[in-house]
């Protein structure tokens, strides 16, 4: 799932909403609005390497300060530990936006757990072997095991086996686990 467009129009709306230049900063790439000017983004390009190093260990709100303009920097919590991402905004922005940026900040984190869970699902797919991937679909769509094997031409024996392993390397202990977890996949 490609979330830079989703998180562009939601920057974008934010921007306008309390007047400010925001930036998000995620993994190896800035996303900025399509508000944002040519200045802001040669400061960044400009000064990516430091910037990326400077931020990468905030994990508190954090004041910075880049050529004479001032940002905040807020993490953005991620799932998995492969993750970053901040959020800056240029400082100061008026108080009352203050519930604005809290909810921008709400909305980012939100985007970012979905994308890193289905990327963590997708992972766990990728260990079944191509047999066990062809019964994992099957599964989802909900055929029983007797038109696995009809489907794929194999024993209802091995289908069991199989559906064993794929139950097993994918962390659930029945179908309806399985559906639920996988259910973004239908």
């Amino acid at each position: 799932m490609d979330c830079t467009n989703l998180f562009k129009t939601t920057i974008c709306c934010f921007e306008q909403q309390i007047n400010r230049p925001i930036v998000l900063v995620l993994n190896d790439s800035f996303i900025f609005s399509s508000y944002s000017s040519e200045d802001v983004k040669y400061l960044f390009y400009k000064n990516e390497s430091m910037i990326k190093r400077h931020i990468f260990s905030m994990s508190e709100t954090t004041i910075v300060h880049y050529d004479s303009t001032a940002w905040i920097v807020y993490p953005i919590p991620t799932s998995t530990k492969h993750g970053f991402v901040r959020l800056l905004i240029s400082h100061p922005y008026h108080s009352d936006n203050h519930m604005c940026v809290e909810c921008l900040i709400e909305i980012l984190t939100l985007i970012v757990q979905k994308k890193y869970s289905e990327q963590q699902l997708a992972q766990e797919i990728e260990q079944l072997s191509e047999r066990e991937r062809q019964i994992f679909f099957l599964l989802l769509k909900g055929y029983s095991n007797q038109e696995i094997a009809d489907e794929l031409v194999l024993s209802k024996h091995t289908i069991k086996n199989h559906i064993n392993h794929v139950f097993q390397k994918l962390d659930v202990k029945r179908r309806s686990q399985l559906i639920a977890k996988f259910s973004h996949l239908l």
